[in-house]
Formats: structure tokens, sequence, C-alpha cells
């Protein structure tokens, strides 16, 4: 393992699930500012009707958008996919870089997923949010002109502004109001494409750590989703990269100061995603056992040396990006993941939502 370590290469940094195909519908019923600024927080809590499912031993779970769940027919799909895989939880979006999701639409799909005995993922995208922004534009990124940052179109609130973790807050608990079982954090940092060197920041001061504000921030979010709901999961997606290094991959996602915030973490290990030459392979999407293995081998030995442990349930590629995703590729991924020893389970992203069973 620290032969691993000392041979893994210089990777560029990869975006992360959310760039890969986000739905940019308006969906189910759209919740605002979830009541003017903070004040109507409460106000909008609606009690779920049914206990919420407990995490299962071994989380094995697909991805859908909320506009692909505003469709009976797709969701029907789905289900049907699910139960003929395996398959064990659904990661729904409830907030992405346009908006919040969370009206009676979502409430009653949370309520089938339990019907169908399956575990309910709750996906928040966090400091990326285009809809915030707009609302809010004095807690989010400027360029020199005062105009709206953005990078890879989208606008970005500052990680270091409270209200924003506020909001966030106040959609985790949102979420598991209305019956989700756990809340997946995505875009947990700071912005990683761009003009990086235009952004002005309205109070991250450009000098404290960006790793502290990251797990200061975490460490918020599970103090407000456990005083309410102690027996609910939160969990958050990193880049696959802060599992091949001791640093905060230049966004603020130092793995090891994230552990004690969350119940499982989740490396972003799409292979398509590395660059030529990463593992010494010119095209790592052509090895996805290789590298899904490496990267899980390395995190855990960061994560044995730091004392310290979390769940590890790594998001893994279902997509045609670099290679075509068939069979072979995806069972390579898994097989993967159980050689290295890992047993609490994966998500399968893919943009479109659809899931072929004669893969799995």
């Amino acid at each position: 393992m620290r032969a691993l370590k000392r041979n893994i290469r210089t990777f560029s940094l990869i975006l992360g699930c959310g760039l890969l195909g986000l739905a940019l519908g308006y969906v189910l019923t759209r919740t605002t500012v979830l009541g003017g600024f903070f004040a109507a927080v409460s106000d909008i809590r609606t009690a779920t009707s049914t206990p919420a499912i407990p995490m299962p031993s071994e989380v094995r779970a697909i991805y859908a958008t909320a506009n692909t769940v505003s469709s009976a027919k797709r969701v029907e799909e789905l289900i049907a996919f699910i139960h003929a895989a395996d398959m064990n939880a659904l990661v729904v979006n409830v907030k992405d870089g346009d908006g919040v999701y969370l009206g009676k639409g979502m409430q009653a799909l949370v309520e089938r997923l339990k019907k169908e005995n399956i575990y309910g993922i709750a996906r928040v995208v966090v400091f990326q949010d285009n809809y915030f922004a707009k609302q809010h534009p004095e807690h989010a990124l400027k360029t020199a002109s005062g105009t709206l940052w953005r990078g890879g179109g989208y606008a970005w609130m500052d990680p270091a502004v409270k209200k924003v973790w506020e909001y966030n807050a106040a959609v985790a608990l949102k979420a598991l109001d209305i019956g989700f079982s756990e809340v997946n954090l995505d875009y947990v940092r700071f912005p990683a494409d761009g003009k990086l060197d235009d952004i002005v920041y309205p109070v991250y001061d450009g000098v404290t750590y960006k790793r502290k504000i990251i797990a200061d921030f975490s460490a918020y979010m599970k103090q407000r989703v456990k005083e309410k709901y102690p027996d609910r999961a939160l969990s958050a997606d990193v880049f696959a990269y802060s599992f091949l290094t001791g640093d905060d991959v230049g966004i603020g996602q130092r793995f090891t100061d994230l552990i004690a915030s969350y119940d499982a973490i989740a490396p972003m290990i799409y292979p398509s995603h590395f660059s030529p030459g990463n593992f010494e392979y010119e095209n790592p999407a052509d090895a996805p056992y290789d590298v899904v293995l490496a990267t899980l081998q390395n995190g855990l030995y960061l994560m044995d040396t730091a004392g310290t442990s979390t769940i590890i349930r790594p998001w893994l590629q279902d997509f045609n990006m670099g290679a075509v995703y068939d069979r072979e590729k995806i069972q390579a991924e898994l097989q993967a993941v159980r050689d290295a020893g890992l047993t609490t389970g994966y998500m399968m992203w893919n943009p479109s939502n659809r899931y072929d069973i004669r893969k799995y």
C-alpha cells in the first residue's frame, strides 16, 4: 500500500458527478426559498406518514434526477430495475444547481419507495447554486466587475457564508421531514473549474485553509441533522482524487478531515474522468477494475493512517465516456469494490438514469 501511495501520479482535477448531465427541467412542486429567507422554515416542514427505512448493511443504489421521478412511467421503470438487479436504494435530486424539489410529488415518491422497501437517499447539491445566487447575490461569488462568477455554467455560493450553511441545512431537514432516510451532500467544496483567479469572495478571506471551511461546514451539517434525526444518515460525495492524496485537492476536500462528520463518504470513481497516464494507463476508462481498486485501497490506507473510520460507499460509472461501459466493465467495477474489502455498498451514476439489467 505504501508503494501504491508513492507511485500515484499527478492527477487532473475531476469535476464530479454533478457536471455529467443534471436535468434542468422545472419539476414536481418547486420549493423556492423555503419561505422568504429563513424566517418561515419551520412553517414548511411536513411530517412523514410512515417510518424511514434504516440504512441497509450494503447499500446498492442507482441515481435519478427530479425530472426523471416526475414521470410515473419512469418511476415504475426504476423500481422494476431495482428489484430485478437486486439493488435496494435510490438516490434522488432534491436540490441541484437550479433549485429545490421538495413538494408533494416528492413526498409521494418517498412514500412509494418505502412501500417497495427501497432506501431513499436525498441528494443535495450544496455550493453550486444558480437559484440561490440569484435570490441572494450578496452571498455568491463575484467577478471583479461585480457580476456573478460562474464555473461550468453555474453560479457558486461562498462556502464561508453561514447563511448559506443554514439554507442547505434547511433543505436537508425538509428532505428528512418528508421521509428520506439519508441526505447525500454533493459539491461540498470550493470551485474547481472556470477562471478561478477572477473570483471575489464575499466572506472567505483567502487565508484560512479551505479544508477548514469545508470541515466546519460538514460538522455544522452533522450537528443540525443529528439533533433532529439521530437515526438518519448523512453522507458526502468527494472527488476520487481526495482518496489519492493527503491534501485538500485545492477545493477544501481533505478526506481525513471529513470522516468524523459523515456516516458515509462517497468517492466519485469514474475511470473516464482520470487523465491519460493516471495509474499508468493511456485511457483509464479502459481499466475500471484497476482504477477503482487502487483508488479505494489508497483511501482505506489514508483512513487507517488517520486512525478513524466511516463507511466508504463509492459512486461508480455506468455511462459511456472514454469507453463503452458494457456488462464486462460494470462487473469489473463491482468486483474491485469487493476485492477492496468493502461490503457497505456502492452507487451507480448514469446521467440519463437509464439502467440496463443485462449489465447487472
